[in-house]
């Protein structure tokens, strides 16, 4: 079955992505939106096969780096207040933990469980509904 709807998530956010239209038209999570009860009423249709779960991306060891080295005032200090070979082996243990081997990679998640519990609220006669 091929993938119709992909869920993107933004932070806390997350919105369906509907990647048959010609441009990909973005739906929000909006029980007044028409786009968003069409969506449910595919799913109850065809199942959760078409909806692809938001992509998860794990960064590369340079991003992670960054994020964890200590700021450079507080580098500084620990060069200061102890020993060059303290601030070293502070900087090693996370070269370590982050090898430049990592290289990153964007999988696909699963699709979040709001997706089901939504579309089994439908009634069973979706074909019904507007």
């Amino acid at each position: 079955m091929a993938i119709k709807y992909k869920i993107r998530k933004f932070g806390d956010i997350e919105d369906i992505l509907n990647v048959e239209s010609t441009p990909n038209i973005a739906i929000p999570k909006d029980d007044a939106n028409t786009s968003y009860k069409k969506f449910l009423r595919d799913v109850k249709k065809e199942g959760i096969d078409i909806v692809e779960g938001p992509d998860v991306v794990t960064p590369d060891y340079k991003t992670q780096r960054v994020a964890e080295y200590p700021s450079i005032e507080d580098q500084l200090d620990k060069i200061y207040h102890s020993t060059l070979t303290a601030w070293k082996a502070d900087i090693k243990a996370v070269k370590d933990k982050y090898p430049k081997t990592n290289t990153g990679s964007t999988t696909v998640g699963s699709v979040p469980s709001w997706v089901q519990e939504e579309v089994d609220k439908l009634p069973d006669e979706v074909e019904q509904l507007p």
